[in-house]
């Protein structure tokens, strides 16, 4: 759902849809071929992440929002992340890398940027 697809097109819908927070009245969705309804639904739910348009992160470094909800993560663990995430070259190109703020809500990263991390 790329940049055509604009507000009122059921991005929202579909997310709501594959979660089950709702089910289908015709038809049906499937995961891989399988019904989701025959599915485990906190399983199917565990298999989501959404990055919102406009992310928030918190007033710590890169590194730690990256680490954020990960139990004892490693530096190489981050890297891995941000790697996978496109977004480890931008960081090493800063003064301070991983250990940059990134300010109140993100405010030192641009919108991209901030979705990359909230990725990772």
């Amino acid at each position: 759902m790329g940049s055509s697809c604009r507000s009122g097109c059921g991005k929202s819908t579909v997310i709501q849809l594959l979660q089950r927070f709702y089910d289908v009245t015709h038809g049906k969705v499937c995961l891989d071929g399988v019904d989701i309804r025959d599915l485990n639904i906190h399983w199917l739910r565990s298999q989501f992440s959404l990055a919102n348009q406009e992310p928030i992160l918190f007033d710590m470094t890169i590194a730690e929002n990256i680490a954020y909800g990960k139990v004892n993560p490693s530096l190489e663990d981050i890297i891995e992340a941000a790697t996978k995430a496109n977004i480890h070259q931008f960081v090493i190109s800063l003064p301070q890398g991983y250990e940059t703020r990134v300010g109140a809500k993100g405010s030192h990263l641009s919108g991209g940027q901030k979705q990359r991390i909230v990725i990772a």
